[in-house]
């Protein structure tokens, strides 16, 4: 069974949604492929926060993931998959809360 965490309460509150679509307002979460759970999210943007202890882990940049310490590529986007950068094989999937 996949860890689930409630994302929309583990940060405080947050700003009310302005003229943003509904959608926009919601984190984006990266579940990881093989097992489905949340491993990172980003409540807006494209700044990724890792789920486990809520640090700033990767930005999106040009559908690839970048790591915010190395600014090495980690992962490229097709769709809502994210695969490895060296082996192609499926890390990661996007979801909306």
């Amino acid at each position: 069974m996949a860890l689930q965490t409630d994302l929309l309460h583990t940060s405080g509150p947050s700003s009310a949604p302005s003229d943003d679509s509904i959608g926009d307002a919601l984190p984006r979460c990266l579940c990881r492929f093989d097992d489905g759970a949340v491993f990172a999210y980003a409540e807006r943007g494209h700044d990724f926060i890792r789920a486990s202890d809520r640090e700033l882990w990767a930005v999106e940049r040009d559908d690839a993931l970048v790591s915010v310490r190395s600014g090495l590529e980690l992962a490229y986007r097709r769709g809502r998959v994210y695969f490895a950068q060296e082996s192609g094989e499926p890390l990661y999937y996007e979801r909306a809360v």
